[in-house]
This record gives C-alpha cells, sequence and structure tokens, in this order.
C-alpha cells in the first residue's frame, strides 16, 4: 500500500507537469522528462517477473538521451546490469490508525491558492529563487494535500499528504517530525500512514512512532 500510495504521488507531480503517464509490465512510467527528484519510472506490481520490468526498463533507456532514474519499489531488480548506479536505499515506513500523536503547536491548514505554493517551496527546500517545483496544477491533484504549520504567520513546517484507498502517504515533511506527524492524523483520522525515508529521516519517523514495514532503492543511470 505505502509503494502504491508512493506511486500516486509521482503520477500526480507528473501530470502537473504537464506530461503522461504510462502502464506497463508492473511498472508506472512518465512520458517525457520528469520533473526533479521524481523518477522516470516507478514499479508498483511485485507479482511481475523481475526479468520483465528489466525488459521494459531496457527499452526506454535505449531512447533515453539523458539521465534515467527508477524507482525500485520493492528492491528487486538488478539494474546494475543496465548500467545504473544505486543512488541510495530507504525503508518503507507505517504508522498504524489510532496511534495517539501529540497536539500541534503551529497554526495549520492547507495550502489551497497559487500564492502561496512560493512560500512552502522555500521553506521546504530552503532555498529561493529556484524554477518552482510545486505548480498550481498540483494542487488540484485527487486526493493530494500540501499541509502548512506556521508559527507568527511565517511556514515553518509542512508535508504533502496523498490519500489512496484505506491510507494517507507522508512525503516532503519538514519542520517538526512530531508536529507534522499530529497534524497529518488530525487531516486524516482514521487512515494508517505510510510511506519512505532514509538517513535522520528515517531515525525521527522512526523514533515517533514509525516502524518499518519494506525495503526501496533508487537507481541512475547516467
Amino acid at each position: 500500500m505505502a509503494a502504491l500510495d508512493n506511486a500516486a504521488l509521482c503520477t500526480a507531480m507528473w501530470r502537473a507537469h504537464g506530461l503522461g503517464v504510462e502502464r506497463v509490465d508492473g511498472c508506472a512510467a512518465c512520458s517525457g522528462t520528469p520533473p526533479r527528484f521524481y523518477p522516470h519510472l516507478v514499479t508498483v506490481d511485485p507479482k511481475i517477473d523481475p526479468q520483465v520490468q528489466l525488459h521494459a526498463i531496457a527499452k526506454r533507456t535505449a531512447r533515453a538521451s539523458e539521465a534515467f532514474f527508477v524507482k525500485d519499489s520493492y528492491r528487486a531488480l538488478a539494474l546494475d546490469g543496465l548500467g545504473f548506479e544505486p543512488l541510495f536505499d530507504a525503508r518503507w515506513i507505517h504508522w498504524p490508525a489510532g496511534l495517539a500523536a501529540g497536539r500541534t503547536r503551529l497554526s495549520w491548514r492547507p495550502i489551497m491558492v497559487a500564492e502561496e505554493l512560493g512560500a512552502w517551496e522555500a521553506a521546504w527546500s530552503g532555498r529561493a529563487g529556484e524554477p518552482p517545483l510545486f505548480l498550481p496544477a498540483f494542487l488540484t491533484s485527487p486526493g493530494i494535500r500540501m499541509l502548512a504549520g506556521r508559527a507568527d504567520g511565517a511556514i515553518v513546517a509542512g508535508c504533502i499528504v496523498t490519500e489512496t484507498g484505506a491510507v494517507a502517504g507522508l512525503s516532503n515533511v519538514f519542520g517538526d517530525t512530531s508536529e507534522v506527524i499530529s497534524a497529518t492524523t488530525m487531516t486524516v483520522p482514521g487512515r494508517d500512514l505510510v510511506g519512505y525515508e532514509s538517513g535522520d529521516a528515517l531515525a525521527a519517523a522512526l523514533e515517533a512512532g514509525f516502524r518499518t514495514v519494506g525495503d526501496l532503492a533508487i537507481w541512475k543511470r547516467p
């Protein structure tokens, strides 16, 4: 469920940038060049023979004129044989519905208008002046919410919440992790929270109460 929810986030981002989505051989693939930080292809079905998926990826990379990124959602593909290099490994995480979260200190509400996107993205990235990643079309994506926690009117914490089926995906977390979790559980009560993290962000999620439920890998073919 975590992998499928995250794939829905990727496809929403692709579409917000005017790109098509193709589904073939247990993969969701972007029809063009995806926005930065997002892959060209995501595996979404662990029952598909990995060799079938490797063949599909090989066909796509053969006609690619740029670096090509794959999110191996189940860490099942030997992509080094196709010239890929591992970027990083990560863990899928899960927060069961009903697990108590703390109270929020910040003022939380979703981003509703395009004029607020720039401030949210700058707070998330810590940088200003770059071409926007989050476009107004992303705000109208079904099941997607961008939450912002404010202190004295300034955005100091936030996340993206993706609602798919019985779960809600938590991604692009910044600010106090426990505060973000509390705000999200109030926004989508009764839903399990899922997502993926690595490094210090994974440690913070586990300390806050998440547990790991699986592995994934991000690959790059130069």
